[in-house]
């Protein structure tokens, strides 16, 4: 590629402003990449490739109507400004076939901004060797891709903005012949062989006692130590009926007792939305700009909602730069006072919980999710570890599990980079610590 992805955006995009008519406007957002992947299983590759690609999403306003619409690109600027074009043309064709948009929201912000990070990746011709040999004789299954995404936003208001990071996302896990095995996740912006070697090494005494026999434990409550690795999945339910601003109006967050006072979350949890970790832009496609760090629960009291502009347009709320879903992005939970070295011990007698799988809400009134325990989930007893537990379904309250069941958090915390690669690579991600708390209610 002869032209970097700004300039081609930016090139697309001023034209695409070019033109339109008069009483038309419009909103240009912009997501590229360029990947490299393997995919690979029992430490050899299965398929690995590039790729390079780009689209274009679009929110075209017109005599109180509102339209979206999307194309994406062949680097090939001639034949994509026709496309542009025609797509442009299109909904011009559509948008008066719409009812009249009661909130609509049309942007006004001219702000500008552009943040670049560069990343320390591996060589690509080093990348089969480098992650595979330590692991040749080990079962070894997973995918891992590095390489630039990008996104952009600039609108018929004068808003431009360009947000650029380098990432590698490593998503493995490691199997015994007995069906058992050990689920993990390497990733962020700057390889090191140091901490990849320690993973491993950490995984290999794992499974040390994945041969042991698993021990079935009765459903009750019991005092559990949640990893970092574990929390990650977690997160979404800060988003799926989460703290949106619109949910809190219309009655359908999990957190609407946390706002009127009904429940809260211990002194010991932090919340934080924060862009400074470098995975995700602090733009949304209506070119606004979200604060670098918003406090949403600060020492278990609800802080901030996520707001749009739409939901300003509906509600009276002022926009806090929150996108239109007014999902969480870049989570931030803060850190605590115990050694994650010392969580173990600190357990004593409990379930040390390594990996959560197929969560959902189970009432989310109060904040409930249910789900399994999976890979490497272990019984802990006097503070040493015992035995593999069967897995096992909970259901617990995030009130809880981050409220008054919070016992401790840990003082390190792990950044994990977005994994979803349906259709393409994401921007996005957490920093997390991991927590250790009691009562954890295992149903099944």
């Amino acid at each position: 590629m002869k032209i970097s992805f700004k300039e081609y955006f930016e090139s697309i995009a001023d034209f695409m402003l070019s033109e339109l008519l008069e009483g038309e406007k419009i909103s240009i957002s912009f997501s590229g990449e360029k990947t490299y992947f393997m995919r690979f299983s029992k430490a050899k590759v299965r398929q690995n490739g590039t790729v390079d690609q780009g689209y274009f999403y679009c929110t075209f306003w017109k005599k109180g109507r509102t339209h979206n619409f999307s194309f994406g690109i062949q680097m090939n600027m001639e034949k994509d400004k026709r496309m542009a074009a025609d797509a442009l043309q299109e909904a011009r064709d559509s948008i008066m076939l719409l009812p009249e948009d009661k909130y609509q929201s049309i942007p006004e912000s001219s702000d500008t901004s552009s943040a670049i990070y560069t990343g320390k990746l591996l060589p690509e011709d080093k990348i089969p060797e480098i992650i595979l040999s330590p692991v040749k004789d080990l079962d070894f299954a997973g995918l891992y891709s590095q390489g630039v995404i990008c996104e952009g936003v600039i609108t018929s208001a004068g808003a431009t903005h360009w947000f650029q990071t380098e990432t590698f996302v490593l998503d493995y896990s490691v199997w015994l012949e007995n069906g058992r095995g050990i689920k993990s996740l390497y990733s962020g912006t700057e390889w090191s062989d140091e901490q990849y070697l320690s993973k491993i090494e950490q995984a290999r005494k794992g499974l040390e006692i994945l041969h042991t026999p698993q021990k079935k434990l009765a459903p009750g409550k019991y005092k559990a130590f949640i990893s970092a690795d574990a929390l990650i999945d977690v997160t979404d339910f800060f988003s799926w009926n989460g703290f949106s601003e619109r949910s809190m109006q219309q009655g359908s967050s999990a957190y609407l007792a946390l706002k009127e006072g009904r429940e809260h979350f211990s002194d010991k949890f932090n919340l934080t939305q924060d862009f400074s970790l470098g995975l995700e832009p602090a733009f949304n496609s209506n070119g606004e700009l979200a604060p670098e760090k918003l406090s949403i629960v600060e020492k278990g009291k609800l802080k901030n909602t996520l707001v749009s502009l739409r939901t300003e347009t509906q509600y009276g709320v002022k926009s806090n730069g929150a996108p239109l879903s007014e999902s969480m992005r870049s989570i931030v939970i803060g850190t605590g006072d115990l050694n994650e070295a010392d969580a173990v011990k600190e357990l004593g007698t409990g379930i040390y919980i390594s990996n959560f799988n197929y969560l959902n809400w189970s009432d989310t009134s109060s904040a409930r999710v249910t789900g399994m325990t999976r890979f490497a989930c272990l019984w802990v007893e006097d503070g040493k570890i015992v035995a593999p537990i069967a897995d096992m379904r909970w259901d617990e309250s995030l009130y809880n599990m981050f409220g008054e069941n919070l016992l401790a958090v840990t003082k390190e915390s792990r950044i994990f980079a977005n994994t979803s690669t349906y259709g393409s690579r994401s921007t996005g991600g957490a920093s997390l610590p991991g927590i250790l708390v009691k009562d954890f209610n295992c149903t099944l």
